[in-house]
């Protein structure tokens, strides 16, 4: 779900874009293992680029902000959840709320298969603000697209906004990421996700 493409257009990469594809993947690492022993605050770029093995000038000309690594970070991560529900809406035989639960609980293993680490990025996204700007709008109106697609087929109530659902679903998702980033959720993030969206399906099935 995290995975990088390495095509553009189609077109596998050449070695230099290779190349600075696996610049990137090691600052982002070196990052995120910065970010999970020192905290999001005390570490810089310059540690950054050491982690890494690259020149100061190298990091810098990839990630110009220390923010910009979490940016990136995000953004591959809500892209993997709206390439994630796309799949689900083409899979035959699924409701479409049987195929967000699906989405929602394969982004709640992958948090969970490096929790420190994980949860290392999630303070630092809290501390940093990326996290309430980074694709928000298109990957809430992904979870729209969804339960309008649900209406259509008589899967979900059509008196009901599917757009506003649809942010309700993914905020809802998003508040308990925050909590668990901060060490606020008990229970597995998995059943902590089913829990939410059990609420919201309850009240937009048909009746």
């Amino acid at each position: 779900m995290d995975s990088d493409s390495a095509t553009v257009d189609a077109a596998p990469l050449g070695r230099r874009e290779r190349s600075k594809a696996a610049v990137r993947q090691r600052l982002l690492e070196a990052a995120l293992a910065a970010f999970a022993e020192k905290g999001y605050r005390a570490s810089t770029i310059d540690e950054i680029a050491e982690r890494a093995d690259v020149a100061r000038a190298t990091a810098f000309n990839h990630y110009p902000r220390k923010e910009d690594f979490l940016l990136e970070l995000i953004l591959k991560r809500r892209q993997g959840i709206r390439e994630g529900l796309e799949e689900q809406l083409a899979s035959p035989g699924q409701t479409v709320l049987d195929g967000i639960r699906e989405v929602v609980r394969a982004a709640a293993r992958s948090y969970e298969a490096n929790p420190e680490t994980n949860q290392a990025m999630m303070h630092a996204m809290l501390q940093s603000g990326v996290m309430a700007t980074a694709g928000s709008h298109s990957t809430g109106l992904a979870f729209g697209r969804a339960v309008a697609v649900g209406q259509v087929r008589g899967e979900i109530r059509t008196d009901v906004d599917a757009y506003a659902i649809g942010n309700v679903l993914f905020d809802g998702c998003v508040g308990i990421l925050y909590r668990w980033g901060l060490g606020e959720v008990e229970l597995p993030l998995e059943q902590a996700f089913d829990t939410a969206l059990d609420v919201v399906v309850t009240g937009i099935s048909p009746r």
